[in-house]
This record gives C-alpha cells, structure tokens and sequence, in this order.
C-alpha cells in the first residue's frame, strides 16, 4: 500500500526557504486541531465494522500522544453531519453501529467546505500550532450542492499556502494521487486503500502513525508525508528523535 508521490512537485506552495529547516524541539504544550471528514456513503457499508474499529483507535492513538489533540469529526453522505467541533480527541464518542450507519451518496465537497468554515473560525480565535485534515472516502464526489471541486481547490490550495494547514487524503475504488491533486491537496499526503476490512483497519492505522509523526515534526506544515522517514519519528523521542528529524530534512533535500 505504497503512497504515491511526485518528488518533483514537493516543493508546492511551500516556502522553499523553509521546506527542510528542522522545528525546534516541540513544546509540551503544543495543540492540534484534527479534522476528520469521513465517509459514510452506501459503499462504505461493506467495511462498516472495520471502519468504526479503525476510527475508534486512530482518536485513541491520538489521546495518548503528548500534547493537546482536538478534533473536528464531519461524516457525510447525501448530506454531511459535524459530529464534534474542536473539542478534545479524548471526549469524541466513539462510532458505534448506530452513529456510523452507511447510506446515500457522496456530497464530499461539501463535508470539507463545511468543516473548513469551521475550521477557519476557530484557528481565528484560538490559533493552534497545527491543522491537519485527514479526508478519507471510498467513492468520487456525486451529490455535493454548495461547494464545487474548483471552489474546494481554490479553498485547499490557500489554506495551505497561506495558513499552513496541512491535509491528508486516504481513498478507496479511486486513483487518490489524482483525487488529492484535483482537489488541490499537496503531494506525498495521499494513500490508495483497498476496501476491504482489513484495507480499511490498515490506512486508519498508517494515518495515525502520520499524524503522529507530524506533531512530533512540531512545525505547521512538512516536506511530504507517508515516507519511511517520516513516519519513523512517530515512536521516538529525545535525542533518537531528532536525529531522525535530521536524517528526514537531508532526505528531503534530496529530492
């Protein structure tokens, strides 16, 4: 379940005096803000359990990191629903056969429109050291009404380059490097799962370690995600740590 990446392109709407300079040692303190935009469509009824399993544990990996977690949980459909808003990742309830019941399209767009207003607002009043959205769906955009992929593009592509959020993008029955781009995503921050219960169970878990990662890299954005190098700093600490951030920014500077 390999990631795939242009290393070409890595440098997108990142400052390139900035790409690979090594973040301090991240505080105690640091906060980021996760949202989860997950899809709940029909075709998602075959890794229903799975799904709910893998979900469950990526927020529970996430409260037993260092730091403060908070998350914003959209699930969507036809429609979208905002579950939690910005509260912390300990107190999201978890999904259940009952809060998570598959049905309907896929009004994607929307669902992230949606959640990036919110986003928008909180990061305004609150500024948190990090934003990270994690867009994980099995199927193409088919029933959004508000927002478009060009208004979704011109969204992503902004945040990024001027706010510094960051944004991962985990798909399904779809090429999701291409999903990703035209969506305005970054590259090396999209990963192709099969949907299956065990493709389902596995991406959650590989997301995590990313994310995970990405608050041990302490800074706003990163070079790429979804590299060996990258994802080894998810369990290290100290010393080890940064001597894995330094071996990350020379790899990077390679590419």
């Amino acid at each position: 379940m390999a990631a795939k990446k242009d290393p070409k392109n890595v440098h997108d709407h990142v400052p390139a005096a900035d790409s690979y300079v090594m973040p301090p040692e991240p505080p105690a303190d640091r906060t980021i803000l996760i949202n989860f935009v997950l899809d709940k469509s029909g075709s998602m009824e075959s890794i229903r359990s799975a799904t709910i399993s893998g979900f469950n544990e990526f927020k529970n990996d996430q409260a037993r990191a260092a730091g403060t977690a908070l998350m914003t949980l959209t699930l969507f459909d036809t429609a979208f629903n905002t579950v939690s808003t910005a509260v912390p990742v300990g107190d999201v309830l978890d999904l259940t056969l009952k809060s998570y019941a598959p049905d309907g399209c896929t009004a994607l767009y929307d669902a992230v429109g949606h959640t990036m207003k919110l986003t928008d607002d909180y990061v305004a009043k609150h500024k948190p050291d990090q934003v990270l959205f994690v867009i994980m769906t099995d199927g193409q955009e088919n029933s959004s009404r508000e927002f478009s992929r060009d208004r979704i593009f011109r969204l992503i592509e902004e945040r990024q380059a001027n706010a510094g959020y960051e944004f991962i993008y985990l798909g399904a029955n779809q090429d999701s490097y291409v999903s990703g781009q035209q969506m305005g995503i970054r590259p090396g921050r999209m990963i192709d799962y099969d949907a299956t219960p065990d493709g389902a169970r596995a991406v959650m878990s590989r997301a995590s370690m990313n994310v995970r990662a990405h608050r041990k890299w302490a800074a706003a954005q990163a070079p790429e995600m979804f590299s060996v190098d990258f994802e080894a700093m998810a369990d290290l600490e100290g010393d080890a740590l940064e001597a894995q951030k330094a071996k990350y920014v020379r790899e990077a500077e390679k590419k």
